[in-house]
């Protein structure tokens, strides 16, 4: 059974976010779509990387 704590943030985290929140603020919308765009592309290859280790474990 997995731990309800496991998925929240921790203090540091939450600290990074509302320091990412007001760095945004003074971002024009055509830097905060790029910084988005370039953070999705870095989570997907993380997912892919996360995948094919998984897979790699598995044989």
């Amino acid at each position: 059974m997995m731990d309800s704590n496991t998925f929240e943030l921790s203090l540091e985290q939450q600290f990074q976010l509302q320091c990412l929140h007001q760095e945004f603020q003074s971002l024009e919308r055509e830097q905060v779509i790029s910084y988005l765009l370039d953070t999705m592309q870095q989570l997907m290859m993380r997912d892919n990387h996360i995948r094919d280790l998984m897979k790699d474990s598995l044989l």
